[in-house]
């Protein structure tokens, strides 16, 4: 997936990194570390430790902060709390109403892209039927939100949910790019899931549904624990190889690293060539889809 938007050939910091911290606080970090667009983590949209509804209201405000900064709204990540399209017409329900919310956050936000994970799975039946359930939730969250022109969506898979889990993420890519969505690719969360030299495991069917990149390094066992590039053992040169060209945005995940700040003051630069190499969109010419 090749389209244009606002985050290409930028750097991208994300607020997770910090996610003690408010969201003028972490947004204040990642312009100290001159980043050019930033990944907002759901959770800093409202009070912290204070369970409240998040309104539109909430989205626009940190929209209009985030561009007063000089950064570009790149995704608003909501990756927390329970995703269940699977277990029942109910669960299905609330996670397409849950879905539906954040698409409206994310138009308020100015964001172009929402980032959902694909959900957890206990009932072993309910995995042949997971991906066409995760597409149709998609759909449906798209019509619930009312939006003429809706944030697209990127699923994040991670080793604890379904599709790595089970061997399932090319079924699930190719629901995906049926559904107009795409996969984010994190590369610590496929080292885990799949093992160092992940990348090269990875079908072109599947890399043909990234729309959205997650650098980091891995130790390919600690789930969650997102290591500075070279820090790791995760073959992260291969990933880069097979996405160079691909015209995709690249935020840089360092999610549970205990020293983010002193990563980004000696690695910046190492970030920012997998942000040339990847972000750089290169046309396949005819010669090339024959080889």
């Amino acid at each position: 997936m090749c389209r244009e938007y606002i985050d290409i050939n930028k750097t991208i910091g994300m607020t997770v990194i910090f996610a003690g911290l408010d969201l003028e606080q972490a947004l204040s970090e990642l312009t100290a570390a001159e980043f050019d667009a930033v990944e907002v983590f759901l959770g800093h949209l409202g009070p912290k430790d204070v369970d409240v509804p998040i309104f539109e209201a909430h989205a626009s405000a940190a929209g209009e902060l985030i561009r007063n900064l000089g950064l570009e709204v790149s995704t608003l990540n909501c990756i927390v709390g329970d995703f269940d399209p699977f277990t029942s017409p109910a669960s299905f329900d609330k996670a397409c109403a849950s879905l539906a919310g954040n698409l409206r956050l994310a138009d308020a936000m100015g964001s172009p892209r929402v980032l959902i994970w694909d959900g957890e799975i206990d009932d072993l039946n309910l995995l042949e039927s997971a991906p066409v359930s995760l597409g149709n939730a998609i759909e449906r969250a798209r019509e619930l939100a009312g939006l003429s022109s809706p944030p697209d969506i990127a699923v994040e898979l991670h080793p604890n949910t379904f599709a790595f889990k089970n061997n399932l993420h090319d079924e699930v890519a190719e629901t995906l790019q049926k559904v107009g969505a795409g996969v984010c690719l994190d590369f610590c969360h496929a080292a885990v899931a799949l093992g160092p030299d992940f990348a090269n495991s990875l079908s072109s069917e599947f890399l043909s549904s990234v729309s959205h990149i997650h650098f980091a390094d891995s130790d390919c066992i600690s789930e969650q624990l997102h290591f500075p590039p070279s820090s790791g053992s995760a073959n992260i040169d291969a990933a880069e190889r097979v996405l160079e060209g691909r015209g995709l945005s690249v935020a840089w995940d360092l999610f549970g690293w205990p020293a983010p700040r002193r990563t980004f003051s000696l690695e910046m630069a190492r970030y920012r060539q997998a942000v040339t190499r990847i972000s750089k969109f290169v046309p396949l010419t005819p010669d090339d889809g024959e080889k």
